[in-house]
């Protein structure tokens, strides 16, 4: 028992024998010391329980160090793995299984699961063959054994028949044991031969059974081989024909569908267009009305005669004005190479026009010659550096 509990037992004991004192009748002169007690044992009780713990033992190297092993533990990593990651193993597996599945549904369609039969029976045989082997080479050993064996006391035989007259007790003895082991050697020649030959026959037997294996899976995977091309050559050919009938489909109905659908939407959008622009000339035409009204009113005589010329008028005469400007050739600048190189503004206004957006009308031959005129430029400064890296 340990110690504190022994001592609280002890006060408790105390205190029940003081409180059972305290009980009976007092008497007068025994009063205060009774009290005394009392106080002395219960302040010896608090003191006891008032005592503070002991304070915890250091943690030991091998308690953290098992705690840090259990903390690798792959039970401990699993238990802190979280809900995604688990789902994600467990879709996974799921994947897999499936994958496994369709595989084996595969085999079971296209007839490779026979040959899969074929394969693990020949895996069996080969073996079976093995074994069979080396239980062939062990009785070839142990029939090589006994025939050493009893050849040596053959051996040994003849040489104490070789001296019949001279022997002694001893080579008497030593003969009939020898007879006795000549007779239970042959016994054992016997026995491993017949062992041998039955290995052998198995081994031979096993052998067979494998060649036959082997030639039956070729010859199955053979005709597999050959369904499976056939199969894939209908597909390709199936492939082809869907390819052309879509290509029909595409080129003589979706195509035209969709050329006349697109025109029908420009046809459409260029009558919305034309609408609005009729609407806008015929407003236009109502302003214009409007204004040669108003400027052929009576109270308007007195205004002069050209400000009332028809809009039709003027646009001619503005086009005939431009028409004229167009045609009329500016003079040319004559100019020498001298001036025209001592003008920076001049030569700097042709070098970005070379580099500008203007279009040039040209004809395919102009064009076809500048491309030849380059080309040899381009060949002929080739050569000559060649002709220089040369010398």
């Amino acid at each position: 028992m340990h110690p504190l509990v022994a001592t609280a037992a002890r006060v408790t004991s105390q205190r029940s024998m003081i409180m059972a004192a305290l009980a009976r009748p007092p008497m007068p002169q025994m009063a205060a010391m009774r009290l005394h007690l009392h106080n002395h044992h219960l302040t010896a009780a608090r003191r006891l329980y008032s005592t503070p713990s002991p304070p915890l033992p250091p943690p030991d190297k091998d308690t953290q160090a098992a705690r840090v092993a259990a903390a690798s533990l792959p039970s401990t990593a699993e238990s802190r793995r979280s809900t995604l990651n688990l789902k994600f193993s467990e879709a996974m597996d799921r994947l897999q299984a499936r994958a496994l599945t369709a595989s084996q549904t595969l085999n079971d369609v296209t007839g490779y699961s026979a040959i899969e039969g074929i394969k693990a029976d020949n895996d069996r045989m080969e073996r079976s063959l093995g074994e069979a082997q080396e239980r062939v080479r062990s009785a070839r050993a142990a029939y090589r054994t006994s025939n050493t064996k009893r050849a040596a006391t053959q051996r040994e035989v003849t040489t104490l028949l070789a001296r019949k007259d001279m022997w002694s007790p001893t080579d008497l003895e030593r003969f009939t044991e020898l007879y006795r082991t000549d007779h239970e050697l042959e016994g054992a020649v016997a026995a491993a031969q017949g062992a041998l030959t039955e290995a052998e026959t198995e081994e031979q037997s096993l052998n067979q059974r494998l060649n036959a294996g082997i030639l039956k899976r070729y010859h199955e995977e053979q005709i597999w081989s050959d369904r499976i091309r056939r199969a894939s050559t209908w597909g390709t050919w199936g492939l082809m024909g869907m390819n052309f009938v879509l290509f029909v489909l595409l080129q003589f109905f979706a195509e035209p569908w969709r050329r006349k659908r697109l025109v029908r939407g420009v046809v459409e959008h260029e009558r919305d267009v034309l609408e609005g622009v009729r609407t806008d000339m015929e407003a236009l035409k109502a302003d214009l009305e409007i204004k040669l009204e108003t400027a052929l009113r009576p109270g308007k005589e007195e205004m002069p005669a050209p400000a009332v010329a028809p809009p039709a008028e003027e646009e001619e005469e503005a086009t005939a004005t431009a028409v004229t400007r167009i045609k009329v050739p500016s003079p040319v600048a004559q100019t020498t190479w001298g001036e025209f190189l001592q003008d920076p503004a001049r030569w700097k206004l042709a070098a970005l026009d070379l580099c500008s957006e203007r279009q040039v009308n040209l004809r395919m031959k102009d064009a076809t010659t500048l491309v030849l005129q380059g080309a040899m430029a381009g060949a002929a400064i080739v050569g000559s550096i060649a002709l220089l890296a040369a010398r």
